[in-house]
């Protein structure tokens, strides 16, 4: 099992909202979600900076996350970033 902790820093608290519901508009969380190798997607707020947004993806495999990098859903989340100027930070950890 991987994880995968994503943190995104946007220009302001406006810019996180907006990202975040753009991407649960189009349903990418749920999709992302429904993936094979999906054990855990989900997004938090961290309590000490408001235009931070924090992701918590797990996989069964590095292999499923790579998977995940080439659906469509994947690559609307490059669009959102850019459109919010959205700077990503990934940290990643193998667990046996």
């Amino acid at each position: 099992m991987t994880n995968f902790y994503v943190t995104y820093t946007m220009p302001d608290k406006a810019s996180r909202d907006g990202y975040l519901r753009e991407a649960q508009e189009q349903g990418i969380p749920d999709k992302s979600r429904e993936e094979e190798g999906c054990i855990r997607y989900e997004y938090f707020f961290p309590v000490d900076d408001e235009n931070k947004l924090f992701l918590w993806e797990q996989w069964e495999s590095r292999e499923h996350q790579k998977a995940h990098c080439q659906t469509e859903h994947f690559a609307e989340l490059g669009k959102l970033k850019e459109k919010y100027n959205a700077e990503t930070e990934i940290l990643i950890e193998d667990q046996n």
